[in-house]
């Protein structure tokens, strides 16, 4: 083995060479999975690079009710009489695929070094490295079932249940806590999930407890929306957490404008001073003018700027436009923005199963980009 390998962990079965079983330890380490057994004088070996491996079974026979089958594209390998047969597949799943993924990312395994080390009077003999691949498998649980950014690490998550108003109804499931989001997803699948970015959070508060209502948090979020959480079980560690990625997020925030305004130039500092003027006109509803009146804001320069898309602004209402086509689509619009209205609009709105059947009826163009943005994690 190199000497930079990382054993993971260890675990005493049988190895079957041929149709005798050799009695001895398996070891698990970041990119090989070996056997060793000393018996009677006769050694027995095997090495299997993870990347080497095409498939992993669990098998249960009347002979063997416990058995891992280990296959390659030359060979198969069976193992068992393991103690603890859940454990050790799981690690072996885990090992594997990571081992694909550096594969395909061509990148090499880091150990998180932001893990609580461990007493060297341990009473537990778990390596730093197993607890490493047990919270990346849960960081990477957490960020598929939101579709989060790959870099986003879980830190923690409770039971609790969550307010929501278009039912009004408490509805039971689990808040996730991680660096930059605050996520719920409900017990029973597809009812309610949340997705609630930090950076769009503006107040965390504790509300008075009561009978009904025991431990709640509410949390408010730029868009005016709020969020009642309640039966949280330590309501005041997960608002000091929650009030530490605050601050973290908010320093983060603070650091990228200062950078990002370091490098305007002179040019770029006309063009905001520009735009601030126009951002501060006075904002005349669309709707109070005419179609023959069109919303124009002056610049330094004298040149007009308008306010709306041209494709919106000259339209032409032409009788073609008036087809099944564009009726159809008239329709979903009307869908989604009954849906916005109740269920609210954004990266924060309440996502529930008439969500999905909305998207599987099918997009209007115009809401296309805001809503891919929205659901492919982008935001």
């Amino acid at each position: 083995m190199p000497e930079e390998e990382k054993l993971v962990n260890y675990y005493s079965c049988s190895y079957w060479k041929g149709k005798v079983p050799r009695q001895g330890w398996v070891y698990l380490s970041i990119n090989h999975l070996c056997f060793y057994s000393f018996l009677m004088g006769r050694e027995a070996k095997l090495v299997i690079r993870w990347v080497d491996i095409t498939q992993l079974e669990k098998n249960a026979t009347l002979l063997f009710p416990d058995m891992i089958k280990v296959s390659t594209r030359s060979s198969e390998h069976f193992f068992s009489v393991f103690l603890n047969i859940s454990e050790t597949f799981k690690l072996m799943e885990q090992l594997a695929n990571i081992a694909m993924r550096q594969l395909l990312d061509n990148e090499g395994f880091e150990q998180d070094r932001s893990l609580p080390k461990l007493k060297k009077k341990s009473p537990k003999k778990v390596s730093a490295l197993k607890r490493d691949l047990d919270a990346r498998a849960k960081s990477e649980r957490y960020r598929a079932l939101f579709r989060l950014p790959k870099d986003e690490k879980l830190d923690g998550h409770t039971d609790c249940t969550l307010w929501t108003p278009f039912n009004k109804m408490h509805i039971l499931g689990q808040m996730f806590v991680s660096t930059n989001y605050i996520c719920f997803t409900s017990k029973e699948e597809n009812l309610c999930s949340l997705i609630i970015p930090l950076r769009e959070v503006t107040i965390v508060e504790k509300a008075d407890s009561s009978s009904v209502l025991p431990s709640p948090l509410s949390i408010s979020t730029k868009n005016r929306m709020t969020f009642l959480f309640a039966n949280l079980k330590d309501r005041d560690f997960l608002v000091q957490r929650i009030s530490d990625f605050l601050q973290q997020t908010t320093s983060k925030i603070y650091l990228e404008k200062n950078i990002s305004g370091s490098y305007v130039s002179s040019d770029d500092e006309v063009f905001t001073r520009s735009s601030s003027l126009i951002s501060a006109s006075p904002h005349k509803s669309l709707s109070s003018e005419s179609e023959g009146e069109r919303q124009f804001n002056l610049n330094d320069n004298g040149i007009p700027t308008a306010t709306q898309a041209l494709m919106t602004m000259y339209r032409r209402r032409s009788p073609e436009e008036f087809n099944p086509k564009l009726a159809k689509e008239f329709l979903k619009e009307q869908a989604w923005k009954i849906h916005f209205a109740e269920y609210g609009q954004g990266v924060c709105m309440y996502r529930t199963e008439k969500t999905r059947d909305l998207v599987l009826k099918g997009i209007p163009e115009s809401m296309r980009g805001e809503l891919w943005l929205l659901f492919s994690g982008r935001y």
